[in-house]
């Protein structure tokens, strides 16, 4: 009775077998006869049965490919469906027929539709590519995007991965740019646009205030380049973006101690030592940038303040020694003197650019605590106008 019962099942699995293959060779007739939605309907059906899914899900790529072709290569709904099949196909079989399905293919110039070599994943990476090109010279991004993002899925490399960002960038896709930046750069493999998607990956970074990973991704970069200033220098106006102005100063120092830093470079540190109240650093820092430029009017305030700044700080002091007179005309003298080395700077600065307030104000006391009362009434006046 058990031998009886094991007969019919084998019976009924090779029935079953037999159908499915039946079936596959039906759906192959409708595919030949240009009847895809029959063909798609019967395939899918073969795929059910692990004797006939490899075969069915090869015809359903082969399916999907043509209609990509019969649109004019224009379908990116029909060229992913052939990938998808073709790689479910890949899934289930032997290392021979893998090989058959990824078999290289190359342009045929005469017909698009037929290139030479391969017909299965290896044609559709190869016309998806072709496309996408088209469609790059046509500035068509978003459609060069998505070709572009396919082909990479069949094989992918660094100058795939590069063009999918660029594309995605240009199509206003920022998130599908950035994320395929993000592997151009961490390839190890060396590429000449590698520093380009770094630079859009920090910018990303940038602009969303992810302020420690930028840094991160700075330092990279100063590894990758280093004979590049351009990061040391983002790194400074990240770190003064994130507000860590200590770490900033020193990230300037350093350039500075490398030698050739431009007069930028020396303003900033300047600046932010100014800021820092370390007036005496400042000064002499504006002072480099200042030879460089003598006419860097943003060096030239910063130059003038230190200087301002020191006098205001002995001034205040003179005016809190209210027991010794002494003391109090000494610190007072030691104020004005400072005022008098500030007081050129600030002429300079208002020569450059009559209308910088910044740079009025502060002249303004200078004059009135020097007694130059006329020079500063006619401040006054151009503050009040």
């Amino acid at each position: 009775m058990k031998k009886l019962f094991l007969t019919v099942v084998l019976s009924f699995l090779a029935v079953g077998v037999f159908a499915q293959k039946k079936v596959l060779k039906e759906a192959d007739k409708s595919f030949k006869k240009d009847e895809f939605a029959n063909a798609i309907t019967l395939a899918t059906q073969a795929t059910q049965d692990s004797e006939t899914a490899v075969d069915a899900y090869i015809l359903l790529g082969d399916i999907y490919i043509t209609q990509f072709y019969n649109s004019d290569r224009t379908s990116v709904e029909d060229a992913n469906k052939s990938y998808d099949a073709y790689t479910k196909a890949m899934e289930l079989a032997d290392d021979k027929t893998k090989e058959k399905i990824m078999e290289a293919a190359v342009s045929n110039p005469a017909d698009p539709n037929k290139p030479y070599g391969g017909q299965m994943l290896g044609a559709l990476e190869t016309v998806l590519l072709d496309e996408a090109n088209k469609a790059m010279d046509a500035e068509d991004f978003k459609t060069a995007y998505e070709f572009l993002l396919l082909a990479t899925k069949i094989n992918t490399d660094i100058t795939k991965d590069f063009f999918v960002g660029y594309a995605a960038e240009n199509a206003g896709l920022d998130e599908e740019a950035i994320a395929a930046y993000r592997k151009v750069v961490a390839s190890e493999e060396e590429y000449e646009n590698k520093g380009y998607a770094l630079n859009q990956v920090i910018t990303s970074l940038v602009e969303a205030e992810a302020y420690d990973e930028a840094i991160e991704m700075l330092k990279q970069g100063q590894e990758m380049f280093p004979e590049e200033d351009l990061y040391r220098q983002w790194e400074v106006d990240v770190l003064i973006a994130s507000d860590k102005m200590d770490e900033a100063i020193e990230g300037l120092k350093q350039i500075v101690a490398a030698g050739g830093a431009p007069k930028n470079i020396y303003y900033m540190l300047a600046y932010l030592q100014w800021n820092s109240e370390d007036y005496a650093s400042a000064l002499e820092n504006a002072k480099k940038a200042i030879e460089l430029d003598p006419n860097y009017g943003e060096a030239i305030y910063v130059a003038g303040s230190a200087i301002y700044n020191e006098g205001a700080d002995l001034m205040t002091k003179a005016n809190n020694e209210v027991d010794d007179n002494n003391k109090y005309e000494q610190l007072k003298n030691q104020a004005l003197e400072k005022f008098k080395e500030a007081q050129p700077y600030f002429e300079k600065a208002i020569e450059i650019d009559p209308n910088d307030v910044y740079s009025l104000r502060p002249l303004s006391t200078i004059y009135d605590q020097l007694g130059m009362d006329e020079k500063r009434d006619a401040i006054l006046d151009r503050l009040d106008a």
